[in-house]
């Protein structure tokens, strides 16, 4: 009966710990702040020509992005990132100097 006893609790012991586990990892998780700041700032590279009635992509990262400006970016074009809506980066073009 004793060992039957022991057993309980050792079985107890390792859910607790488990639960505290996953508590903790969801918690972490939770605190971690969005990407939205790591787009913002960043500068990207027109594929397609981009305004404020036309979308069009850019390459991020050596990635495509579908991108939308309110002022015309002509292909090829260096944009900078202002934000980020859903899977649309918004950008502006840098002015040449």
């Amino acid at each position: 009966m004793l060992i039957f006893i022991s057993l309980e609790i050792a079985a107890l012991i390792v859910i607790g710990c488990f639960l505290a586990f996953v508590i903790y990892k969801v918690f972490k998780a939770a605190k971690k702040k969005t990407s939205v700041l790591v787009f913002a700032g960043q500068f990207a590279v027109a594929v397609d020509e981009i305004s404020s009635d036309k979308v069009g992509f850019v390459r991020f990262h050596g990635e495509h992005w579908k991108a939308r400006s309110e002022t015309a970016v002509a292909s090829g074009q260096k944009v900078k990132v202002i934000s980020r809506e859903g899977l649309t980066l918004i950008v502006e073009p840098i002015k040449a100097t």
